[in-house]
């Protein structure tokens, strides 16, 4: 994985905006993985991709993006999130916000390329080791068990659940969560469910659509997104 690059989240209500900080961050080398236009469309691009950073706009339809990064550092601390806005009166409250910098508009080329080399910073100072183990629920016995017991984190039912072929329990946090927390280790399967890469033994395509990741210790194969079987195919012939 190259360090130096950065996977880009953009969210802009206006579609002008958007194609501009894209092709800005383009220019400057970074990939930008999704784009959204309001609050609700930021949280299902981040269900879908792993971003190294947010570039959120002030001003979006409904939930604020001060508002929006308020909620979502308190979710996730690791997330980069950058305010690119027309308003110069509201870097205190970004900041208290745990936004990480604040970029004016009209965006000038250096200026973001200040902010993204700042972003890429963080993302090489975060230490690439990760927890070794999981804290789950297994009826009325709370247990923590090795990474290694555990295939995959999948969303059922508004709650999220630790499996494997022999292992089923609940894990108190949100996919994303366990995205911050477990990254290095895990791949993102379709919207609701992230792999632990050391339990994934390949993929079967069962037709042009269809396609079922495969384990290991035999656990049912899951059924993998059509967005996400790029990335997963990198994963088994290259191992990032």
């Amino acid at each position: 994985m190259n360090n130096a690059r950065l996977e880009l989240l953009i969210a802009d209500d206006e579609p002008i905006a958007r194609q501009r900080l894209t092709a800005l961050a383009q220019e400057l080398g970074h990939r930008v993985v999704a784009q959204a236009a309001h609050a609700g469309e930021v949280e299902m691009q981040l269900q879908d991709h792993a971003p190294d950073a947010l570039l959120l706009d002030i001003d979006m339809p409904g939930e604020t993006g001060l508002e929006l990064a308020r909620r979502l550092h308190a979710e996730d601390p690791a997330l980069t999130v950058i305010l690119v806005t027309a308003h110069d009166r509201f870097p205190l409250e970004a900041f208290e916000a745990g936004v990480r910098d604040y970029v004016l508009k009209p965006v000038r080329r250096e200026r973001l390329e200040q902010a993204l080399q700042r972003a890429v910073q963080q993302k090489q100072d975060r230490p690439e080791t990760f927890p070794n183990e999981v804290h789950i629920t297994v009826g009325r016995r709370e247990e923590r068990v090795p990474l290694e017991q555990v295939d995959i984190f999948i969303a059922e039912g508004g709650y999220v659940m630790a499996r494997s072929a022999r292992l089923a329990g609940f894990v108190d946090a949100r996919l994303r969560e366990l995205e911050g927390l477990y990254g290095p280790a895990l791949l993102r399967v379709h919207r609701g469910c992230l792999a632990v890469k050391a339990s994934v033994k390949g993929v079967e395509s069962l037709g042009q659509t269809d396609h079922r990741l495969l384990f290991h210790d035999d656990l049912d194969p899951i059924p993998i997104s059509r967005r996400q079987l790029p990335r997963v195919r990198d994963y088994l012939r290259n191992g990032t």
